[in-house]
C-alpha cells in the first residue's frame, strides 16, 4: 500500500484559507490547528476533576449495549484519572453514512496518540453520535454503483418530522431489500459473506439508527479504545443540565456574538455558514421526542409550531425538572461538548470548521476556551484497477478532481470519429437553414405570411437531424465501449456525483473489496497534520 498527498481538491474558499493561509483567519480561533499548538492547549486546558467520575459513568451508559474492549476500559480509567480527549462526531447514518465518518474516527484516534506522545499527557479519542438530529433524509440512504451510474438507495420516509433520529427503528425488511440490491451489484470477494453476516448480526442486535451505527463502529474501532457517546441520551443531558441553564441565561449575548461573527465572516468573502437569524436561540425544545427550535422574545423564548412561550425563569425551571426538554444545535453543541469533556482537540470537516469560525466569542461568553479545531483526514482510496485505467487514459488525479473526465472522454470519442461523417451532418444543418431562408424569401415575395409554419417545419426537420446526430454519437460510444467503461469507472470511483469519494459512498464497497483490514491500514498510515488530501493506493 502506497500513500501520496495532494492539495485539497474541491475545497471551499474558507477551508482553503484555513489550511493554506491560516494566519488570514486565525482571529476566528483560539489556537492554530497545527501541532505547534498542542502543548499550549494541554497547559491551558481546564476541567474540574469532580466531574470526571460522573462523566465516565455517563459514557458507560451510552455504551451499555456493547462488550467493551480492554482498551476502551483503559481509556475510561484514563479519563477518570485526568486524561484529555480528542472528539469528533457524526449523524448515525445507515451503514455509518459517508465514509468520511470513518475518516473522522481515524483522525481522532491518530491525533490522540500523537498528542499523547508529544505532550506526555494522556489523550483518549471520543466519537459523539449526533442522536439529537432530526433530519431523517440525512441518514436514511447510501449510494452504490450500478450499470455505470451512481445510484441512491433510500429507505422510504412517510412524512418529514422533527422526531430525533437516534431511537427511530430502521424498517428492517425494507433495509434488507436495499442490502440485497446493493450486494447483487457488488463483485463477490473473499470478504462478501463475512461482511453480509456482520451487517446482519449488527442489525439483529440493535435495529435503531443509533444502535446499528454503534454496533458497526464498535467492530471497526474497539481495539483502538474509541469511546462513544450519544447526545440524545437522557443521562448526557442530565450531566449538561447546569450548563444548559447557563446557555439560557446568557442567550442574548450568545446570539449576538454568533450573529455578529457570521456577518464579519461574510464581509470577508466567506459567506454565511449557518445563515444565522438574530432571534435564533440555538436551542430546541423537546416534546414527545420531537425537536422544536426556540426563538428569543423580549421576555424569554417561544416556538410558533407548539404555540408555546416561556419566560426565562419558566424555561430554567423546566430544565431543572426535566433536563431532556432541551436539545442543542450546531452553535451550542460545541459549547456543551467542551463543558462535558476535557476537549483538547475537536476534529471536523470543512463545513464544520466554517461554522466553528463563528464560535470564538460564544466560548468566551460561556467562560470557556475553544479547543484546537483540527481538520479531519481527507482520504481517497484508489484501487489498483482504477489507477491502471488512469494511466491508460492519461488522466491524473488532479484532472479527475478538476472535473475533466467527461470532457476527456468526449475528446477521445471525437478523435475516433469519421471526420467526413461529422462534416456531412453539419452540412445537413446548414443546407436546411439555407433552404428555409431561401423559401421564406420567396414566400414573402408572393405575399404569403407563412413564417410561423416555416419555423415549425424547420424545427421539426432540425429535430430529426439532431436525432440522427445523437444516434450516430451513440453508435460511436458503443463502438468504443471499453474506453467509455474506463472513463466512467474512473469518474464513479473518484468523483461520484461530481463530489469527493469520501462524501458519497459508505464503507460498504471498500469493506467488500478489502475487508475490515482496510480500516486497520488507514489507522497505520504515518499521518502528518499538514492539511493535505491523502490518497491510499491499494493493491
Amino acid at each position: 500500500m502506497k500513500v501520496t498527498t495532494h492539495p485539497q481538491p474541491k475545497a471551499s474558499a474558507f477551508y482553503s484559507t484555513y489550511i493554506d493561509r491560516f494566519e488570514e483567519v486565525e482571529d476566528y480561533f483560539h489556537y492554530s490547528w497545527k501541532p505547534e499548538a498542542w502543548k499550549t492547549r494541554t497547559e491551558e486546558l481546564k476541567y474540574p476533576s469532580s466531574r470526571r467520575a460522573r462523566l465516565v459513568e455517563t459514557i458507560k451508559a451510552s455504551m451499555d449495549q456493547l462488550e467493551l474492549s480492554e482498551m476502551q476500559r483503559q481509556h475510561l480509567l484514563d479519563l477518570e484519572k485526568g486524561a484529555a480527549v480528542t472528539i469528533t462526531g457524526q449523524q448515525t447514518g445507515i451503514l455509518t453514512g459517508p465514509i468520511y465518518s470513518i475518516h473522522k474516527a481515524v483522525t481522532a484516534i491518530v491525533l490522540a496518540r500523537q498528542i499523547s506522545e508529544t505532550t506526555m499527557k494522556k489523550v483518549v479519542p471520543v466519537f459523539w453520535m449526533a442522536g439529537e438530529d432530526h433530519d431523517i433524509l440525512e441518514v436514511n440512504h447510501f449510494y452504490v454503483e450500478k450499470n455505470r451510474e451512481v445510484s441512491k438507495l433510500s429507505l422510504s420516509v412517510e412524512r418529514l418530522s422533527t422526531e430525533m433520529v437516534a431511537e427511530q427503528q430502521i424498517p428492517t425488511s425494507e433495509f434488507r431489500g436495499l442490502l440485497h440490491q446493493a450486494f447483487r451489484d457488488l463483485p463477490e470477494t473473499e470478504h462478501t459473506l463475512s461482511l453480509w453476516k456482520m451487517i446482519e448480526s449488527s442489525l439483529e442486535r440493535h435495529g435503531t439508527y443509533k444502535g446499528f451505527f454503534l454496533e458497526l463502529f464498535q467492530q471497526f474501532f474497539h481495539k483502538e479504545g474509541l469511546l462513544f457517546v450519544n447526545s440524545s441520551d437522557v443521562a448526557m443531558r442530565e450531566l449538561a443540565k447546569e450548563f444548559t441553564k447557563e446557555l439560557i441565561r446568557n442567550n442574548e449575548a450568545l446570539r449576538n456574538s454568533v450573529y455578529d461573527k457570521e456577518q464579519q465572516l461574510a464581509s470577508s468573502g466567506f459567506g454565511f455558514p449557518i445563515q444565522c437569524r438574530l432571534e435564533n436561540a440555538h436551542l430546541f425544545y423537546v416534546e414527545d421526542n420531537h425537536r422544536y427550535l426556540l426563538e428569543a422574545t423580549d421576555t424569554g423564548f417561544k416556538n410558533e409550531d407548539l404555540k408555546k412561550s416561556w419566560t426565562t425563569e419558566q424555561l430554567l425551571e423546566e430544565v431543572e425538572q426535566n433536563p431532556a426538554c432541551i436539545s442543542h444545535n450546531v452553535v451550542t453543541r460545541p459549547l456543551v461538548q467542551q463543558y462535558l469533556f476535557p476537549v483538547h482537540t475537536f476534529v471536523g470537516g470543512p463545513g464544520e470548521i466554517a461554522y466553528w469560525a463563528l464560535l470564538k466569542e460564544a466560548f468566551t461568553v460561556m467562560n470557556l476556551k475553544m479547543p484546537i479545531v483540527a481538520p479531519r483526514f481527507s482520504i481517497t482510496i484508489l484501487p489498483l484497477s482504477i489507477e491502471k485505467k488512469m494511466k491508460e487514459t492519461g488522466l491524473s488525479l488532479e484532472d479527475v478532481w478538476a472535473g475533466e473526465t467527461p470532457g476527456r472522454l468526449q475528446a477521445y470519442i471525437d478523435s475516433q470519429k469519421n471526420k467526413q461523417l461529422s462534416s456531412e451532418v453539419e452540412e445537413l444543418y446548414t443546407l436546411l437553414s439555407n433552404h428555409y431562408t431561401k423559401l421564406s424569401k420567396t414566400l414573402q415575395q408572393e405575399g404569403f405570411k407563412l413564417d410561423p409554419l416555416l419555423e415549425k417545419n424547420h424545427n421539426l426537420h432540425r429535430q430529426q437531424v439532431t436525432f440522427l446526430d445523437h444516434t450516430i454519437e451513440d453508435l460511436y460510444y458503443r463502438r468504443f465501449d471499453a474506453a467509455v467503461a474506463s472513463y466512467k469507472a474512473i469518474q464513479n470511483e473518484l468523483v461520484p456525483l461530481d463530489s469527493l469519494q469520501e462524501r458519497i459512498y459508505s464503507p460498504l464497497h471498500y469493506l467488500n473489496k478489502y475487508g475490515t483490514e482496510i480500516i486497520n491500514q488507514l489507522l497505520e498510515i504515518p499521518y502528518e497534520m499538514n492539511g493535505k488530501h491523502i490518497v491510499v493506493h491499494t493493491s
